[in-house]
């Protein structure tokens, strides 16, 4: 018979009489995606005490999961792990609670992660306002209103929220959807983590126009071959090119 790991999400605030079912599926859609390997971990039981929910994990799958929930309290979390783990403590911080995973075993629970919750309370925000441009792929567009949600991928992976306003505009942008990059130009909305990082929460696009997508190293043969413009003199252009980019 196949072993499984059990592990278990503690909320002190409630218990299962008082946990309503509404809540308890939102965590449990960001336990999903806090642990991954969504094929291989499954929804045990609703324990009593406070309100805790068990899950378990197939045995091939445990050292993966256990491995995102490290990286959680690692300096670099990885961004998914980091998006999920953010969202349940939120949560809980609204829900007036805590949290925990633990592993049971051998007579006593093992803690594998906290979270603080209402320990930590919500640091405050500031926002701007202010001209964005970002490169990126149109990976989503569509809507009922006038003004059309566009979800784009940047050329980090990061998944940017924008919008476009007008039926005519976002079905000339549709054109280019999953196609080649575009320079998107407009109003971004910036968001100051508590961590004191800003990030980009939203673009209203206002224009964009697309971007040459062949490889550097072929632009630069190109200039080379352009008289009078100093690239054919260079003995390594694409190591000067680097340097002037950053990344030499």
């Amino acid at each position: 018979m196949e072993t499984r790991e059990i592990l278990t999400f503690r909320i002190d605030s409630y218990t299962p009489e008082t946990l309503p079912m509404a809540r308890l599926a939102q965590y449990l859609s960001q336990l999903a995606e806090l642990y991954g390997s969504t094929e291989r971990v499954h929804f045990d039981k609703l324990k009593k005490g406070s309100a805790i929910v068990q899950v378990s994990v197939e045995d091939m799958a445990v050292p993966k999961v256990l491995e995102r929930l490290n990286s959680a309290k690692s300096v670099t979390p990885d961004p998914d792990v980091e998006k999920a783990y953010k969202a349940i403590d939120a949560m809980l911080r609204r829900d007036n609670a805590v949290g925990t995973i633990s592993r049971p075993g051998a007579g006593r629970a093992s803690k594998v992660i906290e979270f603080p919750g209402r320990r930590n309370p919500e640091a405050e925000t500031h926002v701007v306002l202010q001209p964005t441009t970002v490169d990126g792929v149109v990976i989503k567009i569509g809507g009922r209103d006038e003004t059309i949600p566009v979800l784009i991928k940047d050329i980090e992976g990061h998944e940017v929220n924008c919008q476009i306003r007008g039926a005519v505009r976002a079905k000339e942008l549709a054109k280019h959807y999953l196609g080649n990059t575009l320079r998107f130009h407009g109003n971004g909305k910036w968001v100051r983590s508590p961590g004191g990082r800003w990030d980009l929460e939203s673009l209203s696009i206002q224009s964009y126009e697309a971007l040459d997508d062949a490889p550097a190293d072929e632009v630069l043969l190109e200039l080379a071959a352009a008289s009078g413009n100093g690239w054919r003199e260079m003995e390594d252009p694409l190591g000067f090119w680097k340097k002037l980019r950053g990344l030499g």
